[in-house]
Parts: structure tokens; C-alpha cells; sequence
């Protein structure tokens, strides 16, 4: 992990590394400079259910920082992934320069989205394409790590 500014630090995570764990504390946002995560939560069984594979350009942790929450889903690396990690502490004084009807608006939004993604998933919908492509990025690093690149 190297710091570039108080607050941001490059981060590193290999295949099967958590950067985010369901139900933690929303301390951090990553934006994602290279690599693949799969978004997931886990069902009443213990089931992975797949929520969203990111990527490059992309981010994972906002829902929670911005809405002083607990990370609603889990992230887990697919691939080698590089990132950018922000704390919620530098995250929160760039706001303070935002002005406050903004910010409402925003965490409206974020607020109104998460419900109802929830929605949705109480009715168990599953996205078969979503899985295809999982077990497709899963078969390649496996298929990487076996080759030795």
C-alpha cells in the first residue's frame, strides 16, 4: 500500500481477497484502477448470490460511506485488482465544500436506489448472464494461475 495523500492509499488484492465484507463498518470507497470484482450477497441458505462484476473506472463501497452505513454486500477480487482506497474521512471533507442541498440530493439518490435494489432482490431474480460471465473470469484466472502467468 503506498500513501499518496492522507486519506488515499493504492491498494493491491489478489484473486479470492475481500475488499469489502458485508455488514462492516463503511469506512472506505475504492475506485478501481485495474482488475475484476464480483459483487455479492449471501442468502438466507448460504448461497452466493452475484450481484455486479466492476471494473476498471468503476467504484464499490459509496452506498455505505456516503450514507454512513454498513456495506450492504460483499466484494471479493476476481483478478489481480489495483485501487484506489478512500477513507470516508477525506471523502466527508470534500462535502463540506459541496453545497448541503447537493449532498441531500446525492445521498437521496444513493438512498432511493439501495431500496430498491432490495426490492428486487426479495423476489430472488437471478442473472443468468452474470453468472455466465463469473464462471468465465473464475475459469481464466484459474486457467493463469495453473499456466504460471
Amino acid at each position: 500500500m503506498s500513501d499518496n495523500k492522507q486519506g488515499q492509499s493504492v491498494v493491491k488484492f489478489k484473486p479470492g481477497d475481500h475488499l469489502i465484507r458485508t455488514g462492516q463498518a463503511g469506512t472506505h470507497l475504492f475506485i478501481i484502477k485495474s482488475g475484476q470484482l464480483e459483487v455479492y450477497k449471501t442468502d438466507k441458505q448460504g448461497q452466493k448470490l452475484p450481484l455486479a462484476i466492476i471494473g476498471s473506472g468503476e467504484y464499490v463501497g459509496e452506498t455505505a460511506v456516503l450514507l454512513d452505513d454498513n456495506y450492504s454486500s460483499s466484494v471479493v477480487a476476481l483478478t489481480d485488482v489495483e485501487a484506489i482506497q478512500l477513507s470516508k474521512k477525506i471523502i466527508d471533507a470534500q462535502l463540506k465544500q459541496v453545497p448541503t442541498w447537493l449532498v441531500a440530493l446525492t445521498r437521496g439518490l444513493i438512498d432511493r436506489l439501495r431500496k430498491s435494489n432490495e426490492a428486487l432482490r426479495k423476489h430472488d431474480l437471478r442473472d443468468d448472464g452474470l453468472e455466465n460471465q463469473l464462471r468465465a473470469i473464475e475459469t481464466n484466472t484459474a486457467n493463469k494461475k495453473a499456466s504460471g502467468s
